[in-house]
Order: structure tokens, then sequence, then C-alpha cells
């Protein structure tokens, strides 16, 4: 039983005449003729009754020319369908933000003001493999792991040391992390990979840090340092400036405390993809040139 037949059939019964039907399927009229008596041996029933001049549907007739009718019409719908879902992919964007959230994702609102048909998927997993951009850190000097025929981008971010402004830290040009072995840390929850880089920052000077609070917000994170309940590392421009005369940024001397930020475009068939690829590594250059003038 073939889609063709099938369709013949439905044309057949609609209009109660095997020659109307075979013009306006524009085929001849026996080619129909034939195309439903194997349609008949092949199902093993009869589908039309003949009525003098015109055949008419048998019950079994009837019951195929009421399920075809929904039938037709979904295959008829599919190219369009296709059509529209091929057009929303093309529009989606999967983000893999695993570093840098704070600024990706201002990024991200900015991108989407200037693009509103793009819709965005986002992700925070290590291990999510299908998407179509990705945002990594890494410390500074390793070799990121990109796949072929990949873009990717990575920019180096200073970490600094946040201290209270009126402590003894403060009023230091530089800090060697050693010397913060007994403070308390401030840090910002649910950032694994930062996290890791930092502990092992103080592991390479010999202790492991004593994390007293944990939040979701740099802004807590900044106030609580600024009113002198610990200290904390602060990204020098993926976090955002620190906004306030309560806290002072110093640069870390021992040991070298830099990171990579990394961007990679993983679908380079998507122009949607490849131009928000592009959008964000322009941004995090501009905003990485800022600080560097603040600093």
């Amino acid at each position: 039983m073939e889609l063709t037949q099938l369709k013949y059939f439905y044309v057949a019964a609609e209009c109660g005449q095997i020659t109307k039907a075979a013009e306006k399927l524009h085929i001849a009229q026996p080619a129909l003729t034939q195309s439903v008596k194997r349609l008949e041996n092949e199902l093993g029933v009869k589908l039309f009754e003949r009525r003098g001049r015109s055949v008419v549907l048998s019950r079994c007739g009837e019951y195929l020319h009421r399920q075809l009718g929904v039938v037709l019409k979904t295959l008829e719908r599919i190219p369009d369908d296709l059509t529209r879902i091929a057009d929303l992919e093309e529009k989606t964007i999967r983000v893999n933000i695993i570093a840098a959230s704070l600024l990706v994702t201002e990024l991200i609102i900015k991108y989407k003001k200037l693009n509103p048909d793009i819709k965005f998927h986002l992700y925070q997993s290590a291990d999510e493999e299908n998407c179509d951009c990705t945002v990594s850190t890494e410390f500074t000097g390793l070799t990121p792991n990109i796949p072929k025929n990949c873009l990717y981008r990575s920019f180096t971010e200073e970490i600094r040391l946040a201290v209270p402004a009126d402590s003894n830290y403060a009023r230091q040009n530089f800090v060697n992390l050693s010397d913060a072995k007994g403070e308390g840390f401030i840090s910002l929850s649910g950032s694994k990979p930062f996290h890791s880089i930092c502990d092992t920052f103080c592991r390479t000077v010999g202790f492991v840090p004593n994390v007293i609070f944990e939040s979701d917000s740099p802004s807590t994170v900044r106030d609580l340092i600024g009113s002198g309940m610990g200290i904390g590392f602060w990204p020098a421009y993926t976090w955002g400036d620190i906004n306030t005369d309560n806290v002072a940024l110093l640069p870390i001397s021992v040991p070298d405390c830099r990171r990579e930020i990394t961007v990679v475009c993983n679908n380079t068939e998507s122009a949607a993809a490849v131009d928000f690829y592009n959008f964000l590594c322009d941004n995090i250059e501009s905003v990485h040139r800022e600080s560097l003038k603040k600093f």
C-alpha cells in the first residue's frame, strides 16, 4: 500500500467519478482505475460500488475515506512544519555557561535586545556537549581542550584580593597570598570552576582557605567584605566593578593569580551562533580593556 494509491483513492472518493478524479489528478483514467483496483486487492475489500455512471463508496470505502482525511491533511502540513522547525532551530542558540556567568548573562540580555527573534537555551554543566557556544575557565598557561572545526578565543583575567578598605591589607600596594592564611574568606556560591582555581592558588602557598560564608550575589560578597566580615577573591572584570569605597582590590604578587576565560563556538554552521560568538568575544574584549585602564 503506497501513499500515492491512498491519495488517488481519496481524490476519487471526493469527486464521486473516476473520470473527474483522473482529470483533477492529471492522470489517465485507466491508470487511476488500476491504482484503485490494486489498493482493493491489497486490502482485500471493495472500496467502491458502481451505480450507473457514478461510483459510490462502500462501507469500507467510507471508513478509509474518513481516516485518510485526517492523515493526508497532516501529511500536507509536514513540509511547512519542518520549515518552521528549521527556522526556529536556526534562531535558537544553546549556550553552556560554566564560567563568568554574571558577565555572559548580561551580554545575552544585551544581544537579545538587539536581536529579539533569537531564542536562548542556557545550560551550566561541564558534561553538556550539544551546545552552540560554551564559556569555560582554566588556569592561565593551560592549553584549552577545543574540539576540531570550532572557533575559540581566550581572555586572561587577573584575580585580585578584595579586602576591607580600613584593614591593614588596604595600605599595601600588593599582597602575598600566604599572608592571608588565617583569614576568613567570603565567596560566591555555585561557581565550582572559580572555587577550584582559587583553592589551588591558596594550596600553592601552603593553606586551604577558610570559607566562612558563600552568597549567590557578588554585591553581597562585596558588602560583607566592606563591613569587615572577611576577605575574598574578586575577578578583575567578569564580576563587574567593585563600586564601593569600603573595599580595596589588591594585586596578588605570589602566586600568579590569573585565569583564562575561553569562549568556544561549537556550531560554525549556524549563522546565529557565529554572530553571537563574535558579539560575546568583542564585548568581553572591550570589558577587559576597560578593566586594564582602571588598575
